[in-house]
């Protein structure tokens, strides 16, 4: 079998030679196809190391407490003690110790209701009916966690939970977006975590706080979505992911104009008083 053969000769252009159909009369022996010799009519654009940044957004957690020594009544329902207590309603945390009251079980999250000062009360569900208890447990401890589909936050309370942005370096304002990277200093216990990344061209409001369950309010300012699984490393945990249902995205803001990220849990996590979480995009610029 033969095959047409080309040539290429720059500023004068390209030549297909085509073979004769056997059935037919043989045909012209070359087709003309017109090719620019000026390099410019074929922009190419180089990729520098200026071209790619990364600014980060950075969220510190609160500096309270995550896990205390608690007393429990035996009582309908039972009511915890917590010295100082940092939790607000909607939060989780899971009891240990020697032996959770009667009604509840070590280790499984519950949701805090009923908080008023260093008291509170666990439910089954957010919001729900708190639970009873026919005894005070031993040597009890609470200890906050992230359950799948909590917000990761600055500050507990739903109305004082802050923003955190990158900016946009280009003076046109436009850049592709593949990829995002999330760092926290958390040196153990974070191997495996499944974090979420919205992204927003204005911030949002949020229903709950640090450790509540996420409801973010301004869905007309939504960017965009990026799932992170995290690998453990001895000074912190890393990882990377991609964009949801899309392999990149390309924004078009105006220069400088800043683009504001929030953190959702997908796993259940031990958070710890004060962690970060850094929040780094790969921009093209």
């Amino acid at each position: 079998m033969s095959f047409p053969t080309a040539t290429i000769t720059q500023g004068s252009g390209l030549t297909i030679n085509t073979l004769p159909n056997a059935g037919q009369a043989a045909m012209a022996n070359s087709l003309g196809v017109a090719i620019a010799s000026d390099q410019s009519a074929v922009p190419v654009i180089p990729l520098s190391s200026a071209a790619i940044t990364n600014p980060a957004a950075v969220l510190t957690r609160p500096a309270g407490a995550v896990s205390s020594a608690v007393t429990a009544t035996n009582a309908s329902p039972c009511v915890f003690t917590w010295t100082g207590n940092p939790l607000v309603n909607g939060q989780s945390i899971i009891l240990g110790g020697t032996a959770a009251p009667a009604g509840f079980t070590a280790g499984k999250p519950y949701f805090v209701v009923g908080a008023s000062g260093n008291n509170f009360n666990l439910s089954l569900t957010f919001g729900g009916a708190a639970i009873n208890s026919t005894s005070t447990g031993t040597s009890v401890t609470a200890t906050l966690v992230y359950v799948p589909n909590a917000l990761i936050a600055d500050n507990a309370a739903a109305g004082s939970v802050g923003s955190h942005s990158f900016a946009i370096a280009t003076s046109a304002g436009g850049v592709v977006l593949s990829r995002i990277r999330v760092l926290t200093n958390a040196t153990s216990g974070w191997a495996g975590a499944n974090l979420s990344v919205n992204l927003w061209s204005a911030p949002p409001a949020y229903t709950n706080g640090d450790a509540g369950p996420y409801a973010a309010i301004g869905a007309a300012n939504w960017l965009a979505n990026f799932l992170v699984n995290l690998t453990q490393f001895n000074d912190g945990a890393a990882g990377a992911g991609g964009l949801t249902a899309a392999s990149e995205m390309a924004l078009k803001l105006s220069s400088g104009a800043l683009v504001y990220a929030d953190l959702q849990a997908l796993s259940q996590q031990a958070p710890f008083a004060g962690q970060t979480f850094t929040v780094i995009p790969e921009l093209l610029n």
